[in-house]
């Protein structure tokens, strides 16, 4: 496909939040960040239970069973049966201080937890409310940038009717030229910083995974396929084959040049001198 036959991207506003409010909440609830400094909560809190543990009493149950067979005669057959059960309960009441230190120490990792998923979850939502700042402004930049456009457009139209009859010259024309060149340019620099915020605020709310973008790649990865294909096995010979790569390569794709295929506005391509012939010997 070559640069002139490239469609306009989608716009990102059909993904983007319809408020602030809604841009946190989005935000807080599926930032990857913020995902990962809930769990890493949940593991400390885990972590003080297992600490907490050396300092209950513990309670071992051993049991055996046995049979024997002895010798057979004619009429009989010697055989005795032994079964066994013992319980050791072991009470800890003094281990140097150890086990309530590994304790606080889980508690302080715990707290340490709780501390950086505030700190995360802050910097997550200021990250959204900046990116929500220069997506709106990026918007009202391509409607100031078209009214500029269009006014531009019309200037040039009348400084060209006024040059057909002698009143503007043709520096006057070159310079409304350049002046709805101007705002075109910034109306698509206009509208590729607005592309380019859209994206970065549905990073900032974690919705800019292949998934939610809709890309067509290939299977999207699973971290639970592989967990739920060799749950249960008890061996270790369970080896993926041999991978092939599915991308294609572009050694042979001509690289991009800066040629502008794309037709200027009409305008622009007009004469630029439109007044009326006069006679040779006219008086200027």
């Amino acid at each position: 496909m070559s640069a002139s036959t490239l469609a306009p991207a989608s716009p990102v506003d059909r993904l983007s939040p319809q408020s602030l409010k809604a841009a946190v909440f989005e935000a807080r609830a599926r930032h990857p960040a913020v995902t990962t400094a809930m769990f890493n909560v949940d593991a400390a809190v885990f972590q003080v239970k297992i600490a907490e543990s050396s300092l209950y009493p513990s309670l071992n149950l051993v049991g055996s069973a046995q049979k024997n067979f002895g010798s057979t005669t004619s009429l009989t057959t010697l055989e005795s049966f032994a079964a066994s059960v013992a319980g050791q309960l072991t009470v800890p009441l003094y281990q140097g201080g150890g086990p309530s230190a590994q304790v606080r120490q889980a508690q302080a990792r715990r707290a340490q937890a709780l501390e950086q998923t505030t700190d995360t979850e802050r910097g997550v939502i200021a990250q959204t409310r900046s990116a929500y700042a220069i997506w709106k402004s990026s918007l009202e930049v391509i409607a100031s940038s078209q009214r500029a456009v269009e006014a531009n457009k019309l200037s040039l139209e009348g400084v060209r009717a006024e040059n057909s009859v002698g009143n503007r010259t043709i520096l006057d024309i070159l310079n409304a030229e350049q002046e709805l060149l101007n705002s075109q340019v910034t109306l698509v620099t206009a509208q590729r910083d607005a592309y380019v915020a859209g994206f970065a605020l549905l990073a900032a709310m974690g919705q800019a995974e292949a998934r939610d973008l809709g890309l067509e790649g290939g299977a999207l990865y699973d971290p639970l396929t592989n967990y739920k294909r060799v749950k249960g096995k008890w061996s270790d010979w369970d080896i993926d084959p041999t991978y092939k790569p599915i991308g294609t390569s572009t050694r042979d794709t001509p690289s991009q040049d800066s040629s502008q295929k794309r037709p200027l506005d009409p305008q622009l391509n007009a004469p630029v001198d439109t007044a009326p012939d006069r006679p040779a010997n006219e008086s200027k």
